[in-house]
């Protein structure tokens, strides 16, 4: 009765400590904590990425459109990459600061 006991008791022991092990292992793994902060970081800085992007790709768009429908905003981009100006105006040219 007595060796019993014993064995109950050492056999709950070594449950316990195999099942803290256990929550030790999954929770500093490679795939824990420590792993779910990492992609939730990422996953941030992707969400950020992506909505610059689509700001940038609206504000292409934007752009695209006014080019193809207004006469205006086609002469200004053709002078402007030409490097043209119409009489009485003109031309400054800024470089960008040497770093």
């Amino acid at each position: 009765m007595f060796e019993s006991a014993i064995l109950r008791r050492a056999g709950l022991a070594l449950g316990l400590l195999t099942g803290g092990v256990y929550v030790v292992v999954v929770l500093l793994g490679p795939n824990g904590v420590t792993a779910l902060r990492k992609q939730r970081q990422d996953l941030q800085q992707l969400e950020t990425t992506n909505a610059n992007l689509a700001r940038e790709r609206d504000e292409l768009q934007y752009r695209v459109t006014a080019l193809e429908k207004d006469s205006q905003t086609q002469e200004l981009e053709a002078r402007r990459q030409l490097g043209k100006a119409k009489k009485g105006e003109y031309i400054i040219k800024v470089d960008p600061p040497k770093q």
